[in-house]
């Protein structure tokens, strides 16, 4: 089933805000709960993508629970979602582990170091935790080296030399260990999942029969209207039986890939003679706002309404062709790439950001003071009425940038 067009009408959002569709929520988690209801995997939340715990009540109704990576993520998780708390961190501090136990479910461990100090404090506990330990096959998925987790140099995961080496020093290393987990995607499809099974078989294969579960990780574009779905659900059922495991994944941008959205206003309009652009200065930040786009210049920003143009050679003088610029002092506050309109852009005009929930929010600073945006409920009129209206999640004022000040 594709998903549904956005209803949003941006003339009745006050700038600037995060705007989540419900109808559109509910539609990726509808796909997700089929996946889960189809294989009888554990379907859980990356928190590090998106954490509007005011909606985790509808997560609620399709998914498992949460994977989080840090103890805050997990109190959240426990008091705001349901108790099955996954956590996976690269190392716990001493401080905090007693908390990791109070609220997590299931421990995952970056190394057998780890594993090997915090373990009696586990079996101390008294508490039935499940741990796991997270591997690196060493499979280039194709990113970026800042978006590559099993990259040279990477620090997350058990490479399989490592593990080897763990278990040839002391046989018995595994033992507590009920599960392993992988991540190495950001943005990818089910061809890509295919082939990164086959590299964890080869590489790890031997000691799969021995868990009981192993974490698929998140970063499959699962609800995307392309997405083999039917392919991912084969492929996880044959991997539970070939192993008699139980397969979980933690879906984080899918849940709300194309279910949000930023949404700024034109606040002035820029032009100079010596570009084939105008500029058009937002009441947002990239900087602030939507850091990920600063970070990889490669990433497109899509916008409603909008084309997207990368080469400036390809620009007409005259046209209605803006590069899209935050309201902060910093000169790099802009998008790389440039965006061509239907129509000459003014003071007032909604600029509707595509796409815009996922990793915004749980990045967002308050950088320069600017505003941050609100957080916003979009709903559907009932069935026979056109439209929509937005509720009010959150707003932000000046004493949440003070309190954060000092």
């Amino acid at each position: 089933m594709n998903r549904p067009a956005s209803t949003l009408d941006a003339s009745k959002i006050s700038t600037p805000a995060f705007v989540i569709e419900e109808t559109l929520l509910r539609h990726n988690l509808g796909v997700l709960k089929h996946v889960k209801d189809e294989t009888g995997a554990k379907m859980f939340q990356a928190l590090k993508t998106w954490a509007t715990w005011e909606l985790f009540p509808v997560c609620r109704e399709y998914l498992d629970g949460t994977e989080v990576s840090s103890l805050n993520e997990a109190r959240l998780g426990f008091e705001e979602f349901n108790k099955e708390v996954h956590i996976y961190a690269p190392a716990y501090k001493d401080e905090e582990f007693d908390d990791i136990l109070k609220y997590c479910s299931t421990i995952i461990f970056n190394s057998f170091d780890q594993w090997r100090k915090f373990k009696p404090r586990v079996l101390a506990s008294g508490k039935k935790v499940e741990c796991g330990l997270r591997i690196n096959p060493e499979y280039t998925a194709g990113h970026s080296g800042l978006w590559d987790p099993c990259a040279p140099g990477s620090r997350l995961g058990v490479r399989i030399s490592e593990f080897k080496s763990a278990l040839k020093a002391d046989p018995k290393a595994l033992e507590g260990i009920s599960g392993l987990h992988f991540h190495v995607f950001w943005d990818k499809n089910f061809a890509d999942l295919k082939k990164a099974i086959a590299a964890i078989e080869k590489k790890f294969g031997a000691y799969i029969p021995n868990t009981e579960w192993i974490n698929f990780g998140g970063g499959q574009m699962i609800t995307n209207d392309d997405y083999d779905v039917e392919g991912l659900i084969g492929l996880i059922n044959a991997f539970q039986k070939k192993y008699d495991v139980k397969v979980h994944l933690e879906p984080g941008a899918a849940i709300v890939k194309n279910a949000g959205t930023l949404v700024s206003s034109v606040l002035d309009v820029v032009e100079r003679d010596d570009v084939p652009y105008k500029i058009a200065i937002l009441d947002m930040s990239f900087n602030a706002h939507t850091p990920d786009f600063l970070l990889s210049r490669d990433l497109d920003m899509p916008v409603r309404g909008a084309t997207i143009v990368r080469n400036e050679k390809k620009l007409k003088k005259g046209s209605c062709a803006y590069r899209l610029g935050g309201g902060t002092c910093v000169t790099g506050d802009v998008l790389s790439h440039f965006h061509v309109f239907k129509e000459p852009l003014k003071p007032g005009d909604r600029i509707v950001m595509e796409d815009g929930i996922q990793y915004n929010m749980v990045h967002c600073t308050m950088f320069n003071g600017v505003q941050h945006p609100s957080v916003v409920l979009w709903n559907d009129l009932p069935t026979g009425q056109a439209g929509g209206k937005p509720t009010t999640i959150r707003t932000f004022s000046y004493n949440d940038y003070r309190s954060r000040m000092g």
